[in-house]
């Protein structure tokens, strides 16, 4: 008669080692990760001068420049480094393409909170491009699920210091672009859409290299310790008559 295994004394140390590495992580932080998560944030904002509509003329008061400081806690917002762009493929393509122009081409690492608390990523209305400027904010939202929130505008570089137009003279036209978008799933690629211009963007969940690293141990010794356990338990057991002399 062959008996269930019982598990090996490493397979236990395993399983009380993580149980013991979340305890102290949980006891370190008052706010877990799981509660605040953090995403790299990945966009590209380009115009399409192919679009055959007459132009939109909104009358809203474009901000002067925008200040970082109104929108960012400080040290809640990292921006990274071109080499950690996953889009660099599909901004080659549109700047090759006839009849578009990338405006803006940036990645950033943010946590995501509630609405109340969310950050916005600023668009300076410096950033310049064959005469446009673009302006506002891209923020990301964790109420139930997860959003992103984009707030344009696109203008001609002298609108945005013209007041006559802002007085309604008929001058150069202002896009926006403005959707709440729900991303159901990270890691993908979501285009924003509008006749004259568009944002494309990914996000992707970020764990520290540390993590990374601690949750790679944990599954390696698992891995050992559950290989120990399947020899264990293929070694031919006594027969039964020798059980009982």
């Amino acid at each position: 008669m062959r008996m269930n295994p019982i598990p090996t004394p490493a397979l236990l140390f395993c399983k009380i080692c993580r149980l013991f590495l979340c305890c102290i992580a949980l006891a370190g932080s008052p706010v877990t990760m799981a509660e605040v998560p953090i995403y790299d944030v990945e966009v590209i904002i380009f115009s399409n001068q192919n679009s055959g509509d007459g132009g939109e003329r909104w009358p809203i008061t474009i901000p002067d420049d925008i200040n970082v400081q109104d929108f960012v806690s400080a040290g809640e917002l990292i921006e990274l480094p071109e080499s950690t762009h996953q889009l660099g493929n599909i901004s080659y393509s549109l700047r090759q393409a006839p009849g578009y122009s990338v405006l803006y081409h940036s990645a950033w690492r943010q946590p995501a909170y509630d609405n109340r608390n969310a950050i916005g990523h600023p668009i300076d209305s410096s950033v310049r491009s064959g005469g446009k400027s673009l302006s506002g904010q891209i923020k990301l939202v964790r109420e139930r699920y997860l959003h992103l929130d984009v707030d344009l505008l696109l203008a001609s570089a002298t609108a945005m210091t013209e007041s006559s137009y802002m007085e309604g003279d008929g001058g150069s036209p202002v896009y926006e672009l403005s959707e709440k978008r729900r991303i159901k799933k990270s890691g993908k690629v979501h285009y924003f859409d509008h006749p004259r211009f568009g944002m494309i963007a990914i996000l992707t969940p970020y764990q520290s290299p540390q993590l990374e690293q601690q949750l790679q141990e944990d599954a390696d010794q698992e891995a050992a310790a559950l290989a120990e356990e399947s020899t264990v338990a293929e070694e031919p057991l006594p027969e039964d008559d020798q059980l009982t002399r």
